[in-house]
């Protein structure tokens, strides 16, 4: 499989926020900000999976502008695995925005799947583990993704839980949160990575979601190293 790094910090850096491209037709996350760099640097006509991990702003608000980019192709269909209701709050967005045109895109060419703790889905050529982590009380999710050939794990934003576990248990890489240097509800430490990553020796681990602090206390790790535009192969 190949991963491309679109964005991997979390909101409050000058850096993208946290979003991948794999195997150059599935989308993991828009953040808020994003879009300028997928249409400049990617070419989005390949896109034909979205899989949003949760509904917070850096995961999610430029839903609307790779929408437009579709309504644009009025055959091009698309997938989209979200957390329950994604679709009521694209429509919500539209309205606020006043690109409620794109609502028609959504009714005639989305194919919609909701996240569910533990369901297994097949989208396209992917089967997909969806597991809901603890992000504080939201509804939020990572994923297994099989392309076939891997598995890959995504742990989304979420602090050390059991789901997380069995993540990392079923995939032969994985990308995990590793925003904070202080233990929460919220969050991975760096060294709960670290941790893991000799829980899991077998799993080529790669952090993300960096805050400023977290990433400079990453760089004094073994913790493998990422960046944006980099592009594993696995």
């Amino acid at each position: 499989m190949k991963i491309t790094i679109v964005g991997n910090h979390c909101t409050w850096t000058k850096e993208l926020s946290t979003s991948y491209i794999l195997n150059d037709d599935t989308l993991i996350d828009v953040p808020q900000g994003s879009f300028k760099t997928l249409y400049n640097d990617y070419d989005l006509s390949k896109i034909e999976n979205i899989f949003i991990t949760h509904f917070h702003s850096d995961h999610f608000s430029d839903i609307h502008y790779v929408i437009d980019i579709f309504d644009k192709k009025q055959d091009k269909k698309l997938n989209i695995l979200a957390p329950k209701g994604c679709k009521e709050r694209m429509v919500q967005l539209f309205k606020i925005l006043e690109v409620s045109y794109l609502e028609k895109y959504l009714d005639d060419n989305v194919t919609f799947y909701d996240c569910e703790n533990g369901k297994t889905c097949k989208i396209g050529k992917y089967k997909i583990k969806i597991y809901k982590v603890t992000h504080k009380n939201l509804d939020a999710y990572g994923f297994v993704i099989d392309d076939g050939k891997v598995k890959i794990g995504f742990s989304g934003d979420s602090c050390m839980c059991n789901s997380l576990h069995k993540i990392l248990k079923h995939s032969k890489a994985a990308f995990i949160d590793c925003a904070s240097t202080h233990i929460n509800n919220s969050h991975l430490t760096v060294d709960e990575v670290v941790s893991l990553q000799n829980e899991y020796k077998d799993v080529l681990l790669y952090p993300v979601h960096f805050s400023a602090n977290s990433e400079s206390a990453a760089q004094k790790t073994n913790l493998a190293r990422t960046f944006p535009g980099q592009i594993i192969e696995i």
